[in-house]
């Protein structure tokens, strides 16, 4: 709308209002059949703030009717509510060192905030960082992130309008709601009241705009753009009177304090005075969803109450919704908007609100009788349009003011002869047909074609296809079978019935087969049992088979059969003792290849590992060995490997990582060779060490494995310090090849030497 156009239309409500001499009872008939303004299809209404500042706010002396509107007298009790919000908002917003938050904006144009200074001097309560019960800036923490939760539904409000993406109307609302919630602390702030403060501010604001084209002092002073704020906050509070209890939810404190204690001694509980009866807290909007549909709906249309009662709709579930939001959900923003108009000129209590709900459930009831649970609950929770004027051909007004002329005649006469005039009303006026429409068919059964018959139904015999060419009619028993087959066709009984036969038959084999003990002498089959459908095309639902299962132990076994073998190498290998031996190189490379092969095994046994690498599990040195000699009953390796993983480069940081406590031995009486099997020790998770570019040799010319291209540290002149190593397992294999007693020459040091090693040194396995 222009400014000019906007001007005028401001200055035309204004006169309406103040200076016509209009009654009140007149004006409010004009709001009620939306009659007060000009039809628009938006919601930029000119003068519509001054109708709900005349309507909603208590103090104004209009009690008599028959009286016109006075300005003076509206100005006067604005005054004293911008006063009363400067104020307020001003305490609330202060720290308690009297400081405000960056960029808050006074409300008071004419008095600027100033910054007060501290009275408190005790730091040990008036201390940010204390913890004392009477610390004032715990208050104001808890208020800081209650802005914070206000200020996040403000910035979801009607993302659609570009009116309430501004910075500055999102820090006002989140003033005005955290002020209201601050002062009612019984109600507090709950999700859905930006919704009704954000349609009263845009309204107030817009009028603002045109405030300076009035002529009259008084009316640019009601709509003065510095106390919009101030004059949403006092309109949303005369809202919030009536619909603060739909959302309270839970008990007042006043009332749970009366209760009686089971342990006062002041209460009676002899026989005579009766059990103290304590009923459980419920919801006012819970109450009053139940009103709405069990008690209103049912005494002004108990056939749409009973199909909706039978389908086991609860009213909460589209009631909480219509009533704490007051109808902006259900119809678009200026629709709702006028039938805000015509409800806060005829019941600025909102008592007319839950007839309203009643209303909207019978203008579709054409769509809720026939339907379903599923039916009902997409009708209601997604309120259908109204019809437009162009279908029904008849134009009698909007549809809003239809709906709120038919609640204030189910309020003032319950009956289902009223409720009969309205589904009239709803005919003559919006085109709605009395009569209700069947209830949708149940969809065909789906018969087989020519070219794919079912092979589960049995082909019709010569009988009865000659007695449907016949055109008899078929017995009370065939009539009761094809009942409950298009009876479970429609409940999909029969699909779920056919399902489970054909994985019957799927299975039929395999369960055969786990009746029947194999001889011990029996040769396999040509053909072995397999899956039908392949692992990888199995959903992930579906259960294992029996072969699937047996398939992955058998993998299990022989996976655990190789680890047992590699890890008796590397034993085998960390035992040997450099000291002793002619070649302490080829022991040193040795025991790094073990140590290197039980790093993989770590990750294989951790689950890091998909597929067993044969080449890993053994030095070179170790597989050339075992291919020459030709291992019986190893797997041949595999031709290539697959890229390094990370977490076999673990080993190395866990070596630098705290030393875990030593391990307990304990005796093993069933250990051939009479040592002692610790217990394993626990050590802490090792975090991989990054890789090297490419793999290297060291100056022995040992070379690195192809996984690992980190130097271990064991080559050359590095050594690690012993308080890093692990503490190294007593010798346990039995695979150690000792020599014979002949073979050994005495030697007169025996004794002083075997004292020596009594004790093993850690740097001995390893350096």
């Amino acid at each position: 709308m222009s400014t000019e156009k906007q001007q005028t239309s401001l200055k035309r409500a204004y006169d309406l209002l103040f200076s016509s001499g209009e009654s009140l009872s007149k004006i409010r008939d004009a709001a009620l059949n939306d009659r007060l303004f000009p039809s628009h299809d938006d919601i930029e209404v000119p003068g519509r703030s001054l109708a709900w500042k005349l309507f909603l706010i208590p103090d104004e002396p209009l009690k008599n009717s028959s009286l016109g509107a006075s300005s003076e007298s509206l100005l006067n009790t604005l005054r004293t509510s911008r006063k009363r919000y400067a104020e307020q908002l001003t305490e609330k917003m202060r720290a308690p060192d009297g400081s405000f938050a960056e960029g808050f904006v006074p409300p008071d144009p004419l008095s600027p905030v100033r910054r007060e200074p501290v009275k408190h001097t005790n730091l040990e309560k008036n201390n940010p960082l204390s913890l004392h019960t009477d610390n004032p800036w715990t208050e104001w923490f808890a208020a800081v992130e209650l802005r914070k939760t206000i200020a996040q539904d403000v910035e979801r409000t009607f993302p659609e309008i570009d009116f309430f993406r501004q910075h500055d109307v999102q820090d006002q609302l989140t003033n005005i709601l955290f002020l209201y919630s601050i002062t009612h602390e019984a109600t507090g702030y709950r999700q859905g009241m930006h919704e009704l403060l954000a349609p009263v501010y845009f309204a107030l604001a817009y009028d603002s705009t045109s405030a300076q084209s009035l002529q009259d002092p008084i009316g640019r002073d009601i709509c003065s753009p510095a106390w919009v704020a101030a004059d949403a906050w006092i309109i949303f509070e005369c809202v919030m009177k009536s619909v603060s209890i739909w959302y309270e939810w839970r008990e007042a404190p006043e009332a749970s304090s009366n209760l009686p204690s089971p342990l006062s001694h002041h209460v009676n509980l002899n026989v005579q005075s009766g059990p103290v009866e304590i009923k459980p807290f419920i919801a006012p909007i819970v109450q009053a969803c139940n009103r709405v549909q069990s008690v209103l709906l049912k005494s002004v249309d108990p056939l749409l109450w009973r199909h909706i009662q039978s389908t086991g709709i609860e009213p909460q579930i589209y009631g909480i919704r219509w009533l704490r939001l007051l109808f902006t959900r259900e119809f678009s923003l200026p629709d709702a908007l006028k039938l805000w108009d015509g409800l806060f000129a005829c019941d600025p209590t909102f008592q007319l609100a839950p007839w309203i709900c009643v209303a909207m459930l019978m203008r579709i009831r054409n769509q809720l009788i026939p339907a379903d649970y599923t039916g009902q609950l997409t009708v209601l929770l997604k309120y259908p349009p109204p019809p437009a004027p162009g279908e029904t051909g008849v134009v009698h007004g909007h549809h809003t003011s239809l709906l709120l002329r038919q609640a204030l005649a189910l309020q003032m006469s319950p009956n289902p002869s009223t409720g009969a005039s309205v589904v009239t009303e709803n005919r003559n006026f919006l085109g709605i047909p009395i009569d209700i429409p069947e209830p949708a068919p149940a969809p065909p059964r789906r018969r087989p074609s020519q070219h794919s018959p079912d092979k589960f139904s049995p082909r019709p015999g010569p009988s009865s296809h000659a007695r449907q060419s016949s055109g008899t009619q078929i017995g009370f028993p065939e009539m009761f079978a094809r009942g409950l087959v298009e009876r479970g066709e429609s409940l999909g009984i029969n699909k779920t019935l056919m399902s489970a036969v054909t994985e019957l038959r799927r299975n039929i084999p395999e369960i055969a087969a786990s009746f029947v003990r194999p001889s011990p002498n029996s040769t396999p089959s040509v053909f072995p049992l397999m899956d039908e459908t392949p692992s990888m095309e199995r959903p992930p639902w579906e259960p294992k088979s029996r072969l699937q299962i047996e398939r992955e132990i058998e993998q299990l076994q022989v996976t655990n059969k190789r680890l047992g073998e590699s890890l008796t190498w590397v034993v085998d290998a960390l035992l040997q003792d450099e000291s002793e031996a002619t070649n302490p190189d080829q022991i040193k490379r040795r025991k790094q290849g073990a140590l290197e092969t039980l790093s993989y095994i770590r990750d294989v046994l951790n689950g890091g590992v998909d597929d067993l690498e044969e080449e890993r599990l053994f030095s070179d040195e170790e597989t050339a060995k075992r291919r020459k000699n030709k291992v019986p009953g190893e797997p041949p390796a595999k031709a290539s490997s697959p890229p390094p993983s990370q977490a076999s480069q673990g080993y190395f940081a866990t070596m630098h990582a705290p030393r875990a406590p030593a391990p307990v031995p304990v005796t093993d009486s069933s250990s051939k060779s009479g040592f002692h099997k610790p217990r394993t020790p626990q050590y802490p998770q090792a975090v991989s060490p990054s890789p090297t570019s490419s793999p290297d040799t060291t100056g022995s010319g040992l070379r690195l494995a192809p996984w690992n291209y980190t130097q271990s540290g064991f080559s050359g002149s590095s050594s690690l310090p012993s308080t890093s190593l692990p503490r190294p397992p007593p010798r346990t294999s039995s695979s150690i090849h000792r020599p014979s007693p002949a073979a050994v020459t005495p030697d007169p040091h025996a004794g002083e030497r075997k004292q020596a090693q009594r004790t093993p040194d850690p740097l001995g396995v390893l350096s």
